[in-house]
């Protein structure tokens, strides 16, 4: 079995990513196992910000992540973009069967994994399944919190500031900032700029993990998907060239439609985002010293790969 993990803040582009890499032969993309909200036995509220280490133990998270990927977790909810040859030919009404009998979705043996809540757990992760590959999405904290803003979602980052451990190895000499957070747009950095810092320290120091900018992948999406599939082992197919072509001029449908023109995804929150309000995210993001967007700018990022393709 292979496995490949796709994982990132919610709304820095996992399902976009991840649903390219999906076309992969002999893969089954499994979505947010993670997600308490819809799927039984994942770690609730109190796990969102779980950090672990590797070598840690921790045996209710591990458990479920054993679970998770092995795909073991197969509902309706984490099998909505792979539902299989026999479920998807079903009438909407009948295809929640697979809650009874996962075995109808006929599942393929490698596992891609979309996790949301695992960018605290990437040592972890990396240590605990050696032989998994693993990419890390980040996105401008603009483009991603004006999406948790149009769907009416809140950021707490002062939650980070209940583990001890992360605190002392990563953020105790932020945490007045992170206290002082008052509007949603600095509350914003602050969360974007604590999590992210975790994330690519980790990468430096020599964690398993490829980090990999959303809006890199937008500016070139069939090229640079594809770059990302061969590291990370997977097969590129013309269905996923397809999907990965920017739709030029398309209309956006719903906050969880896939049919973009990704270019336009790069910097589109320059529109509608106040200018003082990106001023107050770039105050609580940039102390924070996350080397992805050099003044700010989400033209200039770039990946940060780990070792080389195996």
């Amino acid at each position: 079995m292979k496995r490949v993990i796709v994982s990132g803040m919610p709304r820095s582009g996992t399902s976009w990513t991840a649903k390219a890499l999906s076309f992969a032969p002999g893969f089954t993309y499994y979505r947010e196992p993670d997600n308490s909200d819809h799927v039984p036995g994942a770690p609730g509220p109190d796990y969102w910000n779980l950090y672990l280490k590797a070598g840690d133990d921790h045996p209710l998270y591990q458990a479920h992540m054993d679970r998770a990927l092995s795909g073991q977790v197969a509902t309706s909810f984490t099998m909505k973009e792979d539902q299989g040859p026999l479920i998807e030919r079903l009438p909407p009404r009948l295809r929640g069967l697979g809650d009874r009998w996962p075995a109808l979705y006929m599942r393929k043996p490698h596992v891609l994994v979309k996790l949301i809540r695992a960018n605290l757990t990437l040592d972890w992760l990396a240590a605990r399944y050696p032989e998994a590959r693993i990419v890390s999405l980040v996105r401008h904290p603009v483009g991603q919190f004006a999406s948790y803003q149009k769907l009416g979602w809140d950021v707490d980052p002062t939650s980070l500031l209940n583990d001890d451990r992360l605190v002392s190895e990563h953020l105790a000499p932020f945490t007045d900032l992170i206290r002082s957070a008052g509007t949603f747009w600095e509350r914003a950095g602050a969360l974007w700029g604590a999590t992210m810092r975790v994330s690519y320290r980790q990468a430096a120091q020599g964690a398993g993990y490829h980090v990999v900018p959303f809006e890199w992948l937008c500016a070139d999406g069939p090229a640079r998907l594809e770059a990302l599939s061969d590291r990370l082992g997977m097969a590129w197919t013309p269905a996923a060239s397809q999907f990965a072509e920017p739709e030029r001029g398309a209309e956006e449908g719903s906050a969880y439609s896939l049919r973009r023109d990704s270019r336009s995804q790069i910097d589109k929150w320059r529109k509608f985002v106040a200018p003082e309000d990106i001023e107050a995210c770039r105050a609580f993001a940039e102390p924070f010293g996350v080397p992805v967007y050099d003044g700010f700018d989400p033209w200039k990022a770039e990946p940060i790969w780990s070792g080389t393709p195996r």
